[in-house]
This record gives C-alpha cells, sequence and structure tokens, in this order.
C-alpha cells in the first residue's frame, strides 16, 4: 500500500484550511499535531524572518518554563528541533504513516512553501523517497486579485496595525498589491515552474479555489492521495475573510494587469481549464 505525505504549498487564501480539515475526516489520514509546520520556510526563506522569531521565541519560553503535560510546549520545542535538523521533520511524518496499516496519507499545509527554491522540494522529495514514501505536491490557486484582496481583509482582521486596511480594503489594495509580500505568495507560474521542474507535471495536483468545494474536485483528490472519498461538508468556510463591497472595476483593472503574467502562464500551462470563466479579473488581460 502506498504511503504519501502531501505537501501543500497554498497559495495562502486558497482555500487549504478548509482541504486539511475535510482530511482529518478520514480514517486513513494522521493530520500530525499542526496544519502548518513552517519549517523550512522557516530556514529558507529570508522573509519569513517573523515566523522564524516566532519559532525560537516560542520554544524558548516553553524549554525554559518547562510544564508537564504541555501539548502546545511539546509542540513548539519538536518544532525547534524540526527547525535545527530536518531529518527529525521527516522521520516524524514517516512514523506517523507507520502507526498502523490502514494509514496511507499525512500532510503539511504550510501555504508559505509556495515560495520554497527548488533545491528545498528537491530535498524534501529525496529525503521522503529514501524512506519509501511518495511526495504528493498539492497547489491551490485563486483568482489574483481576490486572493490579494481576501489576504488585505484577513490582515485588517487580525492585525490591528493595519489600520488602513481596515478603513478602506479596496484602496489598500490598490496602493499595496504590487509589494513583495503579495506578489510572492502570488507569482503562481514560478511556483508552477519549480514543482513541474522536481516532481514532474503528472505528480503535481493542481486546482482552483473556484472550483475546489465541489464533490468532483475532492473526489479526483481522493484519488491521487490514495484515500477513500468522505462525504464533504461545503456548508463552512475556514478563516474566511470579511465581507465588502464588490471592487470598482478599474482596481480590478489595475491590479489584474500587474499580474497578467500570471494569469497568461496559468491559461498556457492548463490549456483544459477556462481561466476566464474561473477568474473574472482575467477579462482585464486574456
Amino acid at each position: 500500500m502506498t504511503k504519501t505525505f502531501l505537501l501543500g504549498v497554498g497559495c495562502q487564501k486558497g482555500g487549504t484550511t478548509w482541504l486539511h480539515r475535510y482530511l482529518t475526516t478520514s480514517p486513513q489520514f494522521v493530520p500530525g499535531y499542526r496544519k502548518e509546520f513552517h519549517v523550512f520556510d522557516s530556514l529558507h526563506l529570508p522573509p519569513e524572518e517573523e515566523s522564524r522569531r516566532r519559532l525560537l521565541t516560542q520554544a524558548a519560553n516553553h524549554a525554559a518554563n518547562p510544564r508537564a503535560d504541555n501539548p502546545r510546549a511539546a509542540g513548539a520545542v519538536h518544532r525547534l528541533s524540526m527547525f535545527l535538523d530536518p531529518q527529525f521533520y521527516f522521520d516524524y511524518f514517516t512514523g506517523l504513516l507507520h502507526r498502523s496499516p490502514e494509514v496511507r496519507l499525512v500532510a503539511d499545509v504550510t501555504p508559505a512553501y509556495s515560495m520554497l527554491p527548488t533545491e528545498v522540494l528537491e530535498q524534501i522529495r529525496e529525503a521522503f523517497g529514501q524512506r519509501g514514501i511518495t511526495t504528493l505536491p498539492v497547489f491551490v490557486m485563486r483568482d489574483p486579485v481576490e486572493r490579494i484582496w481576501s489576504h488585505i481583509r484577513m490582515q485588517a482582521r487580525v492585525h490591528p496595525e493595519h489600520e488602513a486596511a481596515q478603513t478602506d480594503s479596496a484602496a489598500y489594495l490598490l496602493a499595496h498589491h504590487a509589494q513583495p509580500e503579495y506578489a510572492s505568495r502570488t507569482a503562481y507560474d514560478e511556483t508552477i515552474r519549480k514543482l513541474d521542474s522536481v516532481f514532474g507535471p503528472e505528480q503535481v495536483f493542481y486546482s482552483f479555489y473556484e472550483r475546489l468545494f465541489t464533490d468532483t474536485e475532492v473526489r479526483r483528490l481522493c484519488d491521487r492521495a490514495g484515500i477513500d472519498f468522505v462525504d464533504p461538508s461545503f456548508d463552512q468556510r475556514h478563516n474566511s475573510s470579511p465581507s465588502a463591497a464588490p471592487l470598482p472595476d478599474e482596481t480590478i483593472r489595475t491590479v489584474a494587469e500587474h499580474y497578467a503574467g500570471v494569469y497568461r502562464a496559468v491559461a498556457e500551462r492548463f490549456p483544459d481549464v477556462s481561466v476566464p470563466d474561473l477568474w473574472p479579473s482575467s477579462r482585464f488581460v486574456l
């Protein structure tokens, strides 16, 4: 029986929390102690300094004030071990997969992994391959304009310091859409290029947020992941950004034109997908 590690590389605001929670309904899936382990982005991505600082601080605090029977402390220290020696990461998931014969799938769904360099993706593939485990990358894409706007609205909800985004998220989108914080997570063309190169185009599960929440798409994922289909619940979305009034066409046009290369690359890579139908913002660039 195939044992599979699902490498969830995003995209951020692309339904990954819902997807992970769906997987936990399968008796053939072992979720581990968190959805996002943030090991390789903390190690290899300079912009993720905040993730690295948070990881180190949490582990240091728990180690300095140990308390028995504290799962959060254990998790923080364990993640620090993975950070210091990634072999702990690979061995941890290998152990989960071999917990029982029924277990077929484990996962780390960390959207920041979409920005990992090719050599790190190769390291992950090879380390699991040496342990007899297949790596299944999963990349869910969302209309770039909608992704960035949802990202901004989430920041306004979670981070009080984003006062301008709270006041007028549409204006904030227009002013800040090209910043690296948003652009690096919307470079689907770069992520696709790296995944295709490392794993092969047929070995990556690509999907679109706009059609993820259907029985057909979820069943397709289950087939690729080697687990039995379980009826999904689409009633509840997780980490949804606050609703907002529709964006003005001129704002959509400006952002879409900035990401025209992404729209065109996705349309070219997936010729069987009607990108204009899935991503209305593409009407300005396709």
